[in-house]
């Protein structure tokens, strides 16, 4: 079957995206408001974008009528500064709570029982219960559609992270993906635990490499394909 877009509704698209783009990780957003006021909201359209300079996006989405725009993005257009906050399995209730429909200047930090802790760098606070924390400044703010099921890409500069030493290497600066928990977002409310079913392929680094794999006669020639 192939699917044209512009054929569907709204409703359809989103399931279609939302059961075949995934796992998505997700990006719990702390910011503030002119006020200074603190919000915190999980985004799962997110990733990283570059090492140099350090670089994540995330993608608020157009809200339910009569809302036009997200706590989450008003904050930043005001105050061009957030958090990103990594979801874990220790905190997954925490992270499902902030999520609910509060009034605009009302903290998800109180509903969802986490500690707002002041950033380094940023005016928005991070999360202590999170194991990882992006400070970021606002790159750009690309409109996309604000017409229902539309968004925008908000991409930022990350100017310090933050990481529990219990998950570090300090020699290769590699988060412990078993200790960290990290959780996806799957379809519908199914979401998955990034650390419970993992695999190791060998990468292929250079030409070399890969005529190893064509060569029957290297006992290691199938490494990537069968790891």
């Amino acid at each position: 079957m192939q699917i044209d877009p512009t054929t569907l509704d709204e409703a359809r698209i989103y399931n279609f995206m939302m059961s075949t783009i995934l796992p998505r990780p997700i990006a719990w957003v702390s910011t503030v408001d002119r006020q200074g006021r603190p919000n915190l909201a999980p985004y799962a359209y997110f990733m990283g974008v570059c090492c140099v300079p350090m670089t994540v996006l995330f993608c608020p989405v157009v809200p339910p009528p009569p809302m036009q725009k997200k706590d989450t993005l008003r904050n930043i257009e005001d105050v061009p500064e957030f958090v990103v906050n990594v979801a874990s399995a220790s905190c997954i209730e925490a992270v499902n709570l902030s999520a609910a429909p509060l009034p605009p200047g009302e903290s998800e930090f109180a509903l969802a029982g986490v500690t707002p802790v002041t950033s380094s760098r940023v005016r928005p606070p991070r999360v202590q219960e999170a194991g990882v924390a992006f400070e970021c400044v606002v790159r750009d703010i690309i409109e996309i559609s604000a017409a229902p099921g539309g968004g925008w890409v908000v991409l930022g500069t990350v100017l310090a992270a933050h990481v529990d030493d219990a998950l570090l290497d300090p020699a290769t600066h590699q988060v412990d993906l078993r200790a960290l928990q990290p959780i996806g977002r799957l379809g519908g409310g199914e979401f998955v635990n990034a650390a419970s079913d993992t695999f190791t392929l060998t990468r292929y680094k250079t030409l070399a490499d890969l005529a190893a794999r064509r060569d029957p006669m290297r006992g290691d020639a199938r490494n990537g394909a069968d790891a």
